[in-house]
């Protein structure tokens, strides 16, 4: 089965080359129970070493059913050693880290074979260790150790046992016991025993080989010869055959051993050994496939073993980690400063809002100027950030105030009288701050708000009834309240001395008219839209705004401005359908800059801020000078229109120059055009008359449009052609001296640096949920330094972020580089302990690939060990750091009073920290394991 030849064997050493084996040539047979015998130093333990494995030669070659070692690679050893070789150590090898009976189960689960325990239990008692299967081997004497490295080594039932002084710290009777227990193995496998015990060679051995320096001295076979007699007697015993009849001189012959005190034994035959010199050429050579079996360590067991092996040096262990935390979450700490952005910052804000988050939006000009102006969103453009965020949106929207003309943020209760001061005046509302929109499908039979969070909890919400495809104006003028705003105009209303509204309980709004704006509306519902924390209750008592609340209620109008609280509750399709009065026109505002349209010699004419476009005006609200016929959106980036009610100022000039007759003539014709009770037809035969007067017939007439910043004093200046007058929208309000409002292709807007996605909407309202990519987007849309960007309505944070940005870039650009050495000492740390642990248990992976475990096997076993302490690592710095981050924004929020959370532990320092753990037990774990998986298995063993 196995072929020596020539093998050499050299040690270099400080005195020279020393020959452990020196040309030596040997042929195995499958079974038999060969000694190798000699002094020590003589190669007996490098023979078997070579034989096994466990090391390689320098010189000659072994083959294996007559396939050559030579041709083995690194894994085939312990392919070789897991499938054919079974060794029984002279120092035990022992796992220290498992018990007696799993060190034994170990062996066989690397052949990837279950254990068979009835098998295991008998092994044990055979070798007389059946009672300590639960001990570890710490706990055991040498004798016990060594019976449980004979039973490791059969029970994986190998073709070769490979023994080195298997009895040597064993008792006489156990020898003899174990080397019985080999003889009767050595019928079906060949056993090879080093062994100093000449004794024991001659009484078991089938053949005896002995090595000096290196050589082959004497290779002797035994032969057994059966005697004839019925007893054998020597010099301490005798023998006598079992069963047979004894003679005269047999019975004499025991009776003087009797007498002589000698050990008397009954055997089957009787029988003697001779020796002859060892003919190798007789011993038969088998050439079989060798089928080498790959190791399989179960993960069970790989855990196992790294598990044990932290508790190796747990004082060592617990330091190590110890400091390593302190290292990782600092350096996580310092990298949330190192990596400050302002987008992060906002997402976090949005997230731990809560609640609803309420946003405006603003166009920017000119961000390093701060050139920028508040617009209304578009429904498109809500739509738009619905979709990429993934949030529900609402729109709040504004109705002109009737009163004076302007559109106003914040909607006057006409009822209550601004000019009390009562208790409670910075917790309680006097206006609302515009209309929100539900449908019947957003609510459900209860009530509930679905998206939202809100309640209908007296009445009901209002909705729209329709005559002919028409809202009826009493629907239209049903609205429902929040119950924070019944609570506000019933404190105003109590304290009013005009009031004659009997209101005691918030039921009682029900059926009461409001008068919002000058318009009078029926109140049918009331909404809870989320109850208030009980802190801010200490604001209704206040009636000035004291230093110490002041905090408390910057706190409370972001709350209040964040919900719809103080938004008028209105029926769905109520905006569409005022829309549709003002023919579905769209005003867009300009901005805070100075808008100028010089019409004639009389010089500039103040522009309004707000400008129609053309894109969604009707043609049958246009008129053009020329008589051509006008399509939508059919004006280009030179022409614009004026409201028909700015003839007379726009055509001044014109008008100066007509005599008497001719003024009173246009001047007339103006006037009729005004009436808005003109069809269009009479419109266009006033305006055709007007022209034909002033002698504009089929002419356009040209201006220059200039708009000055007020901020930058930048000029835009262009020259436009006034082409006709637009009618039929809401600008009655126009007079003489303003050109009022312009209608102007987008892309003339663009020029202006007139935002083209305004809208309807002065607020948009989102939904409360947790949506990480979301919120995401929702900052970059807050930070965008050109064009729409979104603006938190009611909190100041980005402003107060922009402010102190400076500050803390300066001090991030130093954290950055402590943070990289905090990382480069935390990884060295970790990497050391690691790398460290594991050169310190060479032992064991040398014994473990003794028992052909495969470098995988050895690899995963320490990367679950590694990995075990880089996650404790970084669990534990994670907690560490996320704790030191909110110390650090209370730092930054109670000493340098800025309540913005500029630390802020997110997922990236979660991912940095448990990557760079991870990554360093990984190298950590690898390299030592790649670099000791290249050394001998018997040099790894021998524990150097």
């Amino acid at each position: 089965m196995l072929e020596l030849k020539n093998l050499t064997k050299i040690y270099n050493t400080k005195s020279g080359n020393v020959y452990a084996l020196n040309g030596v040539s040997l042929t195995f047979p499958s079974t038999g129970l060969v000694f190798i015998t000699g002094k020590s130093g003589c190669g007996k333990t490098t023979l078997l070493n070579v034989i096994g494995g466990l090391d390689d030669i320098d010189g000659g070659d072994i083959s294996l059913f007559g396939k050559s070692f030579n041709t083995f690679s690194p894994s085939d050893y312990n392919d070789y050693r897991n499938t054919f070789v079974g060794f029984i150590f002279q120092e035990y090898n022992l796992l220290s880290e498992f018990t007696v009976e799993k060190n034994i189960e170990l062996a066989m689960e690397l052949q990837g074979s279950p254990c068979d325990k009835a098998e295991l239990d008998k092994l044990l008692k055979e070798v007389g260790i059946d009672d300590l299967k639960k001990r570890k081997p710490s706990e055991l004497s040498g004798g016990q150790r060594q019976r449980v490295a004979i039973a490791r080594a059969l029970v994986k039932n190998p073709r070769i046992i490979m023994a080195d002084e298997p009895t040597g710290a064993l008792d006489s009777n156990t020898g003899v016991q174990v080397l019985d227990a080999l003889k009767k193995l050595s019928q079906s496998k060949l056993v090879i025993v080093v062994s100093h015990d000449q004794d024991f060679a001659e009484k078991y051995a089938d053949r005896i080989i002995r090595l000096v320096d290196g050589q082959v001295e004497k290779d002797v076979t035994f032969t057994e010869s059966v005697m004839d007699a019925n007893v054998y007697e020597n010099d301490n015993s005798l023998l006598i055959k079992e069963g047979v009849d004894l003679t005269e001189d047999d019975k004499n012959t025991v009776a003087k051993a009797v007498k002589q005190r000698k050990k008397i034994e009954l055997i089957d035959k009787l029988s003697y050994r001779d020796k002859v010199k060892t003919d190798q050429d007789k011993i038969e050579k088998i050439t079989e496939k060798v089928a080498l079996r790959k190791s399989k360590m179960k993960l069970k067991s790989s855990l196992l073993l790294g598990l044990k092996s932290m508790g190796v040096k747990p004082v060592r262990l617990i330091f190590t980690i110890l400091l390593s935390v302190m290292a990782f979450a600092v350096f996580g700490l310092f990298d949330t400063v190192a990596n400050f952005s302002t987008p992060n910052i906002v997402n976090n804000l949005m997230r731990k809002a809560g609640g609803t988050v309420s946003l405006y939006g603003e166009y920017i000009v000119d961000y390093d100027v701060d050139d920028a102006y508040e617009v209304k969103l578009s429904k498109e453009k809500i739509d738009q950030i619905s979709s990429s965020t993934g949030y529900s949106i609402k729109g709040i929207y504004d109705f002109e105030d009737n009163s004076n003309g302007y559109v106003r943020n914040n909607l006057t209760i006409d009822q209550i009288l601004t000019y009390n001061v009562v208790a409670g005046k910075n917790y309680y509302s006097k206006s609302f701050s515009g209309f929100i929109e539900f449908g019947q499908n957003e609510i459900d039979e209860d009530g509930n708000f679905s998206q939202f969070g809100y309640k209908v909890v007296c009445g009901e919400y209002p909705t729209l009834e329709y005559v002919n495809n028409v809202p009826t104006t009493e629907s239209m003028h049903k609205i429902a309240i929040s119950t924070y705003m019944a609570e506000s105009i019933k404190n105003y209303l109590g304290v009013n001395p005009l009031n004659d509204k009997n209101i005691v309980e918030l039921k009682d709004f029900i059926g009461q008219k409001l008068t919002i704006a000058n318009i009078d509306y029926t109140i049918v519902g009331l909404i809870d839209c989320g109850e208030l924390s009980e802190k801010y209750n200490q604001l209704k008592e206040s009636t000035s705004l004291k230093s110490t609340l002041r905090t408390l209620s910057d706190d409370f109008n972001k709350q209040i401005n964040s919900g719809a609280y103080k938004c008028v509750f209105a029926p769905y399709g109520m905006l569409a359908n005022v829309k549709l009065q003002n023919n579905n026109a769209t005003m867009y505002y300009g901005g805070d800059s100075t808008w100028t349209l010089n019409s004639g010699a009389d010089g500039n004419r103040s522009v309004n801020k707000y400008v129609y476009s053309s894109k969604n005006v009707e043609p049958e609200n246009v008129m053009l000078f020329s008589g051509e016929d006008y399509q939508e959106n059919s004006l280009n980036s030179e022409q614009v229109l004026i409201n028909i009610a700015n003839l007379g100022c726009f055509f001044d000039v014109e008008i100066k120059r007509l005599d008497e007759e001719g003024k009173t003539t246009a001047q007339n014709l103006i006037a009729h055009l005004g009436n808005s009770k003109l069809d269009r037809q009479a419109q266009e035969q006033s305006l055709a008359e007007l022209l034909q007067v002033l002698g504009m017939t089929n002419k356009t007439k040209t201006a220059k449009l200039t708009k000055v910043s007020t901020e930058t004093r930048k000029m835009t200046a262009k020259d436009v052609k006034v082409v006709g007058v637009y009618v039929g929208l809401n600008d009655s309000r126009a007079v003489s001296t303003y050109i009022y409002r312009l209608m102007m292709n987008p892309e003339l807007m663009q020029e202006f640096d007139v935002c083209i996605d305004q809208g309807d909407y002065s607020r948009i309202m989102l939904a409360p949920r947790s949506n990480l990519f979301g919120s995401r987007t929702i900052a970059r849309y807050m930070i965008e330094e050109h064009g729409l960007s979104l603006v938190w309505y009611g909190n100041t944070a980005l402003n107060t972020i922009r402010q102190n940005e400076a500050v803390i870039r300066q001090g991030a650009d130093l954290f950055l580089y402590i943070a990289l050495v905090l990382a480069a000492f935390s990884v060295f740390m970790l990497f050391n302990y690691i790398a460290t642990s594991i050169v310190n248990k060479r032992q064991s992976i040398g014994v473990l690939r003794g028992l052909g475990a495969g470098g995988k096997d050895i690899l995963t076993m320490f990367l679950i060990e590694s990995l075990l302490i880089a996650l404790i690592n970084g669990i534990f710095a994670v907690c560490v750091g996320a704790i030191g981050c909110v110390f650090v924004n209370m730092y930054i929020a109670n000493v340098m009073n800025i309540n913005i959370p500029f630390a802020i532990f997110g997922i990236r320092q979660v991912l940095l920290i448990f990557g760079l753990s991870i990554f360093t037990g990984v190298v950590s774990s690898a390299m030592p394991i790649l670099k000791i998986s290249k050394e001998k298995p018997v040099d790894l063993i021998r524990k150097p």
